[in-house]
């Protein structure tokens, strides 16, 4: 039984109690929120449920069980339900079907993390302060917005404001606007919204008048003499108001502000103030301020002195220029009641310029210059007075006198109020007791010295604010004929704090009275509610605090009574006070005593019990200033404070004292003034005008303590919503009828509960009421649903069902298990399926086989039988080996003893033989030793004759430079003359150096010319016998290159010769040059052909491309995969590409256009364009050539890529030709676009548009020039291929069956095709042939071996990854983040192979770091990046890789400059960040996810967070699939979002696939190949790895399904998994067996495990780089390991 405890201690409704337990067993798999610690209330999943206990499991951790015990408090709990926003978040709390106090907490959290800080609560209109400026949420437009007759749903401070002037407008009735809160919860800046919003619309014609900017103006004045700095907030309400802003009817309706209906304007206004902190002026805690005013003064005077000219900040134009008097001002460590707290300044704020507008304030609201001028003086002289201090006198020890340092403070306010210095000293030091018949002045002790200089600070300070506060609303003007008005109280919220005292007191009370109207308020609404829908009520059901209200201002027994009669008794005593309530109220619900306390009381609230202490209640209730310093003051010179003292209540019995006795007369008493009854009339008065109006409730809440941004502090809030009466509203709202739900939910919802006999009688019934009711009397009996002791379980009214909670509960646990249960028998009936499926697989495997194994049979039969034949054959031949191997031993043995003979003579020989050969030697060795002890002694001659020759010259040459280094002048001439020598040698070389070269291309050329001679010579012999013997002496002078040939004969040969070499070289260059004539023919004839054919084809094209389906297919099939662009737009920066498509959608959808604009500045933009019937999908991409393998990577997606140039621009089109063929080589289609934008405007043209046409041709595409792109889409769009379906379509081997697909693995088993399996990675390094003979496995797979391991501290490496491979040929780059928050980026240099697979490649720089280290690691570091104090949690390359981006759980986002590892920028978070990553098509924004489960969206340039996205729990991986369109979040429960990503700046929510019970760590995207579509590679902390499908439907991403799920030991460590293309591809994955796993995706591999063990660790991280040629792994101790595949094919197999 499910029961409401209206406990004014403590808010317990809605949660199971010992009974409800005892009599309800909960089913399985409910969900409930359960009591925490830190959280106040976490999410939790009933296990089991029995009548003792409940065992739960929490979402923390679902793997540990909690047991509760029959008296904890458990609140049932709803699903999560998700739209386009992400995780859905109601606007008014009281339509959740749960409402209750986790339910509210959890709702606020989830609309306070995406930045809607209002909600509505029934009628509360709950703010919770962000701490922030949240961009575009006060605007003027969005003011605007709210300005309509009609009633908005959103809840907003401007639409409870709009609620309330149209309140006044359209019914004629006053209104009031309730705000409360704590301080620092912003009732401030709401009253300042709600009062501009009012005069806005309550202004003419849209237009602010003077009576507008009064009442605006007022705030900042109040603030300045009311606010101050506290511990909790910079700008805190120190005093309660009441602002009454009266409105008249104009007689106009609204139209102007866009509303209909008539425009009240406003016409006056009236502040009304309770309970100034006055002690404040005294005293302040550490760490906070006084008064605003006190320091803003003193800043200005600090600036120029005593005389200051204002304005000097703001605009003169805006302000009268006046000169104000400071004096009494100065720097602030002059007084002491500025040096309480070493708080001076607020942090933003300047203190000038501030003092200015409060000035302008005054000057607005038209206090007079002369006032001004007193009203600084007095708050000038309580600075003063803080510096009176008071000491004894020599011979009086109770008496008191000023210390003589203070004499110049003493004169300052004597000075400044206008009173003698001696009278004000003698006030404050002396007492005067007036007795019948003489009045006796006393001394007063220091103490009581100081206090009453503090109580006349105080007062002077109070008059000043009260002055204020009149001089405001005479200003203003308050109308008393008119009684509409609008009332916006700004009241202190229900405070508790370790000490209470008489401050705290009122504001209860003051709450308490406020929670008492909104008890009734709400009461009423419910009673309206059920008159409404026509049911019975118990007004029993809803709680009420009257006895609370009672007991504190109940007369004569009232606390307040109580005090103020002690406060009159002589002699009373704050420990009299509290004897006496004890007395009065022990043993009421309200109220409790502390015995270990004897000053203390406490008091039950609505919101809480208080513990107050009594110490000091009579003195602040009494408030009192002594007649002496009241009639010093009343004596002062100065009329202004004499008049303000005499105007108050409290001092004018004093000083008018004769007039008083007279107005009395003689027996009228005099009523003893007190704070508590002065607050009490107040308060009455306040609620006598409240009850009048219709009020509208605001509850401000401060989500955390420490005033910080974007951080929820779940036990501040519900303390907040406890005390703020939020949760009240939920227990009134709730009391009677908790959960409502309208007739279909309740026909929908419980009609598969009731039998099916009623069903089938009911579901005729038209009347969804009376089918609602007969179907709730069915189960109420069927069920035997509990009755309450008032009332009925459930009703139901005209358009809704109520339902008791016992009823509700009872009905709906009877549906769950139902549904458990049908849930249980759908699955049995789906496993059946699945298991007989697998069976007929079973069966046909089994077929399979045996038809395998009968194969063999019988192919072993045939061997058999053939071996059989065979073997007689073999037995001949056996036969005769053996016969013939007889013969060759016997011929073995006879050799054998032939070959012994001959080696015994042999050897007899050979002996002899060597000591002949020994002898020789000992000769030669005799002989060398000899001869080389004489060479010896020679040489050991030669150099010392040697030594003393080099001795003598060099002597000699010493004397000689010492000789000329006596002579500087010569010297110089001599080292000039030698570097004009070596120049000449130089140039001498130089000259040397060419002749030798002319030299030996002229010996070159004569021996060729002397060969020709040679051979001619020959031919001719016959003709030569009388010059042979000069001829034989020409040959011979030829053989050392001088050919002298002196002989007549043999010119005239030579001369002869030459001639026919000249004809034969004239005839062969006649012959080159027709064959180049005959080769140009051809090229330009084929030239020719080809144009005439290209004119045909875009004559025929241009004539069809009007009509639809009329348009030619492509030459050659493509294959489509996932192409969800229609139109990619590339080409070379400044072609106009951006121009063309904006004029494209001007002309056809103008709609897109801002949205355009917009996104006209990213990388890349996705954009829809509506062109007539037809929606294309364009892709509009940068010319930037650092983003150009972001584009390239686009060709892919795309059917038709536009390739613009410019037709003056040359460059243009060498790199537009060069993107045709790579577009070809992507299976897109090419249209090469001509811009004649410049042509067209006088440009001349610079490109070969034949040569244009030729290349587009060639690449199966086509070529257009013009300066609009219509004709080129309209061309694309009717050259799109229909699907008819018709064509023969082969067989996909994605579509073939999993039988199928099983058959192919039964297959693999005996030894199926493995040409496919190239093994992991790409070879990059050559093996040794010791490598090779010691693999044991000759698998390639097995060739992976560690090369490298890289530490740079113990701290646990948590992530790694590669960059920069496209822009260096020598190495890329390796990032690698730590626990300690360490980032080092290393140079990885790449090996000879991986160079020379680059061979083909240019790559963006030519670096320094060509060159590997000396050490021949090919490692170095890159950089080292510092700056995260705590551990790093993801780590990525932007999108032009010039960047490195990291996260961590500091709660920053940081960006780090690679090259000099300088830190760029920072963005902060309220919470950890797990993971962020950048949008593909707008590298100025990247998606950051914290732990508060949001997901934001940053501008990088600015900051600005553009959009907010809430999930349901913490995001751990994100990553986009290769359309750049979808992002994939993986949360810490086990599931994955996918979120679409419309624009530039905007995720949509699209579905969620629960995954896994562990928590998502790591997402690898994988693009579809070998076959198989495109997947995820996902890493669950539940010990396991999945292989996900993502289905695609024209292009959008619409599910994901499981295909298989893999083992990774991984339960703690957030484990990284990467993917490796190689063969038919790979997971590889880290685990914590110390192990990489690995997984091959291959069909008929079976998803294949193999491992690599080198870690002695976990191995927590892995990346592969985009080569795929190298693999690295790090660790938990810091490690890091790179893998290379060796290379054997350079080896032979044999060696």
């Amino acid at each position: 039984l499910l029961r409401w405890s209206f406990s004014p201690a403590r808010l317990c409704f809605g949660h199971v109690s010992c009974d409800a337990m005892q009599n309800q067993t909960y089913a399985q798999g409910t969900e409930i929120w359960i009591k925490h610690e830190e959280e106040v209330w976490v999410q939790a999943e009933i296990v089991t449920a029995t009548e003792k206990e409940i065992i739960v499991k929490t979402a923390e951790d679902p793997n540990s069980r909690i047991v509760l015990g029959p008296h904890e408090p458990i609140f049932l709990r709803t699903t999560d339900v998700f739209t386009a926003e992400g995780l859905s978040v109601l606007d008014d709390l009281c339509q959740l079907t749960h409402l209750h106090e986790p339910a509210v907490l959890s709702s606020l959290q989830n609309r306070f993390d995406i930045d809607k800080i209002y909600t509505f609560t029934g009628p509360i209109l709950i703010a919770l302060n962000p701490f922030k400026v949240i961009p575009k949420l006060y605007d003027e437009d969005i003011l605007k917005s709210f300005m309509t007759t009609k009633p908005s749903t959103k809840p907003h401070v401007f639409n409870t404001a709009n609620a309330t002037y149209r309140g006044i407008c359209d019914r004629k009735k006053s209104q009031t606007v309730l705000i409360s809160g704590e301080s620092g919860a912003g009732k401030t800046e709401t009253t300042k919204f709600v009062m501009k919003f009012l005069a806005m619309a309550g202004a003419e014609n849209g237009e602010v008048t003077n009576v507008e900017k009064q009442v605006l103006e007022s705030n900042p004045l109040l603030e300045a003499f009311g606010n101050a700095r506290t511990l909790r907030n910079d700008n805190s309400s120190r005093f309660g108001k009441f602002i009454e802003l009266q409105f008249r009817g104009s007689g106009k309706d609204a139209a102007s502000l866009g509303m209909a209906g008539e425009n009240c304007r406003l016409c006056g206004a009236r502040i009304q103030t309770y309970l100034l902190e006055k002690v404040r002026v005294c005293d302040q805690q550490e760490g906070e301020r006084n008064y605003h005013l006190f320091y803003e003064a003193c800043a200005a005077a600090s600036v120029s002195g005593s005389n200051y000219s204002f304005p000097q900040k703001l605009p003169k134009d805006k302000v009268r220029e006046m000169s104000l008097d400071l004096e009494g001002f100065g720097d602030l460590s002059q007084f002491a009641y500025l040096t309480r707290s070493t708080c001076k300044t607020l942090k933003g704020v300047d203190d000038v310029e501030m003092f200015e507008r409060r000035i302008q304030a005054m000057q607005t609201i038209g206090i007079p210059d002369a006032q001004v001028a007193q009203v600084l003086k007095m708050v000038a002289s309580v600075l003063h007075m803080g510096n009176i201090k008071f000491d004894a006198p020599p011979n009086n020890s109770e008496g008191s006198m000023t210390m003589p340092e203070c004499e110049s403070s003493v004169e300052m306010v004597g000075k400044l109020l206008g009173v003698d210095r001696k009278a004000l000293e003698s006030a404050l030091c002396s007492q005067t007791r007036v007795t019948r018949s003489e009045k006796i002045r006393s001394p007063v002790n220091v103490r009581q010295a100081a206090d009453n200089r503090d109580a006349l600070a105080k007062a002077v300070y109070g008059i000043v604010f009260n002055f204020i506060v009149r001089s405001t609303n005479m200003s203003i003007g308050y109308v008393q004929d008119v009684k509409l008005f609008a009332g916006v109280l700004d009241i202190f919220g229900f405070e508790c704090f370790k000490m209470n005292s008489f401050e705290q007191l009122c504001i209860n009370f003051t709450n308490e009275r406020l929670q008492q109207f909104f008890n009734s308020f709400v009461f009423k609404l419910e009673e309206q509610l059920y008159e409404r829908e026509g049911i019975e009520w118990d007004p029993l059901d809803f709680p009420d605090n009257q006895d609370a209200v009672e007991m504190l201002q109940g007369k004569g027994t009232g606390v307040f009574a109580i005090l103020d009669e002690e406060c009159v008794v002589p002699q009373g005593s704050d420990q009299g006070f509290c004897n006496k309530l004890i007395k009065q109220h022990k043993g009421h619900r309200r109220f409790d005593e502390i015995k270990t306390k004897p000053t203390w009381f406490v008091i039950k609230h609505f919101a809480g019990p208080v513990s107050y202490c009594s110490d000091g209640f009579l003195d602040k209730n009494k408030d009192q200033l002594s007649n002496d310093l009241i009639e010093c003051m009343g004596s002062s010179t100065n009329g202004f404070i004499v008049d303000l003292f005499k105007q108050d209540v409290k001092y004018s019995e004093v000083l008018n004292k004769d007039e008083a006795q007279e107005a009395a007369g003689p027996t009228k008493k005099k009523k003893k003034y007190t704070v508590s009854s002065e607050f009490k009339d107040q308060l009455s008065s306040l609620m006598d005008i409240v009850d009048l109006t219709d009020p509208h409730f605001v509850r401000c809440i401060k989500p955390n303590p420490q005033n910080e941004a974007d951080k929820y502090d779940r036990k501040a809030v519900t303390e907040q919503l406890r005390y703020g009466g939020v949760l009240q509203v939920v227990q009134v709202s709730r009391a009677g009828y908790p959960v409502r739900i309208n007739h279909q939910e309740c026909w929908d919802d419980f009609k598969i509960v009731a039998s099916p006999q009623i069903i089938a009688g009911l579901k005729h019934v038209d009347d969804t009421k009376v089918r609602a009711q007969k179907l709730l009397e069915h189960l109420t009996t069927e069920l035997h649903v509990p009755k309450p002791l008032h009332g009925l379980p459930w009703a139901v009214g005209k358009t809704l069902v109520f339902f008791k909670l016992p009823a509700f509960e009872r009905i709906k646990f009877a549906r769950l298990e139902l549904m458990v249960k049908s849930a249980t028998q759908i699955q049995s009936a789906w496993r059946r399926h699945v298991q007989m499926h697998k069976y007929k697989a079973i069966c046909l495997f089994t077929r399979h086989l045996q038809a395998i194994l009968r194969s063999k049979q019988a192919q072993g039969d045939l061997m058999k039988k053939r071996e059989e034949g065979a073997a007689t054959r073999i037995q001949s031949l056996g036969r005769q080996f053996l016969a013939r191997k007889r013969y060759r031993a016997l011929l073995k043995k006879v050799i054998r003893i032939q070959a012994w003979r001959k080696g015994l003579t042999g050897r007899k020989y050979a002996k002899e033989f060597k000591r002949v050969r020994y002898a020789t030697r000992i000769q030669s060795c005799w002989k060398r030793w000899r001869v080389q002890r004489i060479y010896k002694q020679l040489r050991l001659a030669v150099h010392v004759a040697q030594e003393r020759w080099r001795m003598h010259a060099a002597k000699s040459q010493m004397k000689q430079l010492k000789q000329e280094a006596k002579e500087v002048g010569a010297l110089m001439a001599k080292s000039q003359k030698a570097q004009e020598q070596a120049s000449s040698l130089r140039k001498r070389n130089e000259e040397l150096e060419a002749i030798q070269l002319q030299l030996q291309s002229e010996k070159k050329s004569l021996l060729g010319r002397v060969k020709e001679l040679e051979e001619a010579v020959e031919k001719m012999k016959s003709q030569m016998d009388e010059v042979k013997v000069q001829a034989q002496e020409a040959a011979k002078l030829s053989a050392d290159s001088k050919i002298i040939v002196e002989t007549e004969s043999l010119k005239k040969l030579e001369q002869s010769l030459q001639d026919k070499e000249t004809e034969m070289a004239q005839v062969k260059e006649d012959l080159t040059s027709a064959k180049a004539a005959s080769v140009k023919q051809q090229e330009q004839l084929h030239e020719t052909e080809g144009r005439y054919q290209q004119l045909l084809k875009n004559s025929a094209m241009q004539s069809v491309s009007g009509l639809p389906g009329a348009a030619p297919k492509a030459a050659s099939k493509r294959s489509t995969g996932q192409r969800n662009v229609f139109i990619q737009f590339a080409g070379a920066s400044g072609t106009g590409k951006t121009s063309l498509l904006e004029a494209l959608i001007a002309e056809h959808d103008p709609q897109q256009l801002p949205k355009f604009n917009e996104q006209k500045s990213n990388f890349m933009a996705h954009h829809q364009i509506q062109v007539g019937e037809k929606l294309v999908k364009v892709l509009d991409c940068s010319g930037n050539a650092r983003a150009a393998h972001l584009v390239k990577e686009r060709f892919g997606r795309s059917t038709w890529v536009f390739i613009v140039y410019d037709l003056s621009k040359k460059e243009s089109f060498d790199t537009a030709l060069a993107l045709t063929q790579e577009v070809h080589e992507a299976g897109a289609r090419p249209l090469l676009f001509g811009n004649k934008y410049n042509v067209e405007r006088g440009a001349q043209i610079k490109v070969d548009v034949a040569a244009a046409k030729d290349a587009a041709v060639r690449a199966e595409g086509s070529a257009f020039e013009s300066s609009n792109l219509m004709d080129a889409v309209k061309f694309a769009i009717n050259s799109e291929e229909p699907d008819d379906g018709q064509g023969v379509e082969a067989v996909s081997p994605d579509k073939r069956s999993s039988i199928s697909m099983a058959i192919d693995s039964v297959k693999s088993w005996f030894g199926g095709d493995r040409s496919k399996s190239a093994g992991i990675l790409r070879p990059s390094l050559k093996g040794t042939k010791n490598m090779k003979q010691a693999r044991k496995d000759p698998d390639p797979s097995m060739d992976l071996r560690p090369v490298q391991e890289l530490q740079d501290s113990e701290s646990a490496v948590t992530c790694i990854c590669f960059g920069q491979e496209r822009q260096h040929k020598a190495y890329v780059l390796l990032a690698t983040a730590s626990k300690d928050g360490t980032v080092v980026v290393y140079r990885c240099y790449r090996t000879e192979m991986e160079i020379a697979m680059l061979s083909d490649q240019d790559f963006e720089r030519n670096d320094d770091f060509s060159n590997p280290p000396a050490d021949n690691s090919n490692i170095a570091v890159h950089s080292r990046l510092v700056g995260h104090s705590r551990a790093i949690t993801s780590i990525f390359f932007n999108l032009l890789e010039d960047q490195l981006v990291t996260t961590s759980i500091d709660k920053s986002v940081r960006f780090w400059s690679i090259e000099s590892g300088e830190m760029l920028k920072v963005f902060t978070d309220s919470s950890p960040v797990p993971v962020a990553t950048f949008l593909p098509f707008n590298p100025q924004v990247f998606v950051a996810a914290n732990s508060n489960a949001v997901l934001r969206l940053v501008n990088v340039q600015n900051g600005l967070v553009l959009q907010k996205l809430k999930v349901e729990t913490e995001v751990r991986a994100l990553k986009f699939d290769d359309t750049g369109l979808f992002l994939l979040a993986g949360t810490k429960s086990g599931s994955i979002h996918a979120l679409e990503a419309t624009d530039s700046n905007t995720l949509k929510f699209k579905f969620k696939v629960n995954l896994a019970r562990g928590g998502v760590t790591c997402i690898t995207f994988v693009p579809a190949a070998n076959q198989q579509p495109a997947c995820l590679l996902v890493n669950t902390s539940d010990c396991s790895a999945s292989i996900i499908d993502c289905t695609y439907d024209q292009g959008a991403l619409t599910n994901l399904t499981v295909r298989h799920r893999v083992r990774v030991a991984h339960e703690l460590l957030p484990l990284k998994n990467c993917y490796s293309p190689s063969g038919q591809g790979y997971l590889i994955s880290g685990s914590e067996n110390k192990e990489v796993h690995i997984y091959s995706l291959g069909k008929g591999a079976n998803y294949k495990m193999q491992y690599l063990k080198h870690h002695q660790v976990p191995v927590v991280a892995v990346a592969v780089n985009l080569q795929d040629t190298l693999l690295a792994s790090a660790d938990s101790l810091g490690r890091i390991v790179l893998w290379r595949r060796l290379d054997f094919s350079h080896i032979p197999d044999g060696a």
